[in-house]
């Protein structure tokens, strides 16, 4: 007599097959992704391009001056990553960084230098809670619900400030973000704290696990037992938190704040995670390569200023660049469905 074989529930597989694929998420290793070799090789060319055309390119004051220019935006981009991980994008960051500035430059005085810097994290994590949440809650793309964000968070900034910049800030602040320690500036050593801190999130927390699993499959995690609304509104939080440091960090550099403050910073900061291999179709993302990528991005900058060349054409070399690597993630996105 042959005793039937029972199939499992058709629950238990999907939590089996979620299960496996939050396991394989939680094994892809930040320096897997071979793009990170090519932005690389990126860098190493830019800098031989342009120390040959402008030899003080490669000078020890130049290098700080850029790491200095590309700490605010790798900082941002870090965020933007756990969010573009999960398959979702924030397109309100540069507008965060507007209002943060203004709100935290007019309250200076009275807050004081370090309850400024905790405001300013704490009102960029406010934002990013509530683009996760309109997201999340009402089922919404994060595209549209960030656009939309784009725009009042935008025109807040304006009525906070009648549309008036805000200059003279104390000088002790600025001092804090802004200054040297030994000879490294403040804001690099803060970007390398911020990296470690986002490295071990992706890629040794359940959270981390979570975000590249909801990312790869949505419905797959949801029957795992994963709460893929949380998850989402996590990433959007961590995301506006990182923007509202960067906020802090900006107007302490400049000595001043305006409402325009972050315009087309969105743009900047997911050419960045892009260019160092994040896919825009969420499950894979690389916290080094994100770092990478605005150096290289800030490196060309940096490099095209010194060469006297027209801003403008920056903008257009920032918009082949990312409409490059998007075609280089779909290519390889491809080739590895075949295999």
């Amino acid at each position: 007599m042959t005793l039937p074989i029972k199939e499992p529930a058709p629950a238990v597989q999907a939590s089996r097959g979620a299960s496996a694929l939050t396991k394989r998420a939680s094994r892809i290793p930040d320096f897997a992704n071979n793009r990170i070799l090519g932005v690389i090789f990126a860098l190493i060319v830019t800098f031989a391009v342009f120390t040959a055309l402008v030899p003080s390119f490669l000078s020890i004051s130049n290098l700080l001056e850029m790491g200095v220019q590309s700490a605010i935006i790798a900082i941002i981009a870090l965020g933007m990553t756990l969010v573009i991980v999960t398959g979702g994008i924030d397109l309100s960051v540069g507008s965060i960084v507007g209002l943060v500035s203004v709100i935290c430059a007019a309250n200076l005085d009275m807050w004081g230098a370090f309850p400024t810097i905790i405001a300013g994290i704490i009102l960029g994590a406010v934002l990013g809670f509530i683009n996760g949440s309109l997201s999340a809650v009402f089922s919404l793309e994060s595209f549209v619900v960030t656009l939309a964000t784009l725009n009042v968070y935008r025109g807040l900034a304006f009525l906070y400030t009648d549309g008036l910049p805000i200059f003279g800030l104390d000088q002790g602040f600025r001092n804090i973000l802004s200054g040297t320690t030994g000879s490294i500036p403040n804001p690099i050593i803060l970007l390398v704290a911020v990296t470690v801190i986002c490295y071990l999130i992706l890629n040794r927390s359940k959270l981390g696990v979570h975000l590249k699993a909801v990312g790869t499959n949505a419905d797959a995690s949801l029957k795992s037992g994963i709460a893929v609304k949380r998850t989402k509104v996590s990433a959007f939080v961590i995301a506006g938190g990182l923007a509202g440091l960067a906020s802090v960090l900006l107007i302490s550099r400049i000595g001043a704040a305006e409402p325009i403050s972050g315009t087309g910073y969105e743009l900047t900061v997911i050419a960045a995670v892009v260019v160092g291999g994040t896919s825009l179709m969420g499950g894979r993302a690389s916290i080094v390569g994100t770092v990478l990528g605005a150096l290289l991005l800030g490196s060309i900058r940096t490099g095209l200023t010194l060469l006297n060349v027209n801003p403008f054409f920056q903008l257009l070399i920032t918009g082949l660049i990312i409409l490059l690597a998007v075609l280089v993630d779909r290519a390889a996105s491809r080739t590895k469905a075949k295999r």
